[in-house]
C-alpha cells in the first residue's frame, strides 16, 4: 500500500552511506538524519565559524555502529574515513531532494 503524502515530512528519515575504506570495499553505514527545511540548511550552512563537523551534528541523529553515536566518534570516524564527509553530506541532499539511485 502506498504511503499518504503529508505536507510536513517525518522529523527524521534513515538512508544507507556507501563510506569509502582504503584498500577494501565500500562500507555501508546508515545513519539516521534530521529531515531541515532547506531554508534551515541554508542558515546552517552560511554560520561563519562553523565546521563540517558542525554540519554533521545537525543533521544526523545516530548510526548503525556499535559504538555511540556523538560528535567526538563522527570526528573519529572523519579522521579514519576521510571520504565519509563527502558520502554522507552527499546522501543527505540526494534523499532530501528525492534523487535516489534506482537498482
Amino acid at each position: 500500500m502506498a504511503t499518504k503524502f503529508q505536507l510536513c515530512p517525518k522529523p527524521t528519515f534513515k538512508a544507507n552511506v556507501s563510506i569509502p575504506r582504503p584498500g577494501e570495499d565500500d562500507g555501508i553505514l546508515t545513519f539516521t538524519f534530521n529531515h531541515k527545511p532547506l531554508k534551515e540548511l541554508s542558515e546552517i550552512e552560511q554560520l561563519e565559524g562553523k565546521t563540517a563537523v558542525d554540519f554533521l551534528a545537525e543533521i544526523t541523529v545516530a548510526w548503525a555502529l556499535p559504538d555511540t553515536f556523538s560528535r567526538e566518534n563522527l570526528e573519529v570516524l572523519l579522521d579514519n574515513y576521510p571520504g565519509a564527509l563527502k558520502a554522507i553530506i552527499s546522501t543527505y541532499y540526494r534523499e532530501l531532494m528525492g534523487n535516489r539511485e534506482k537498482n
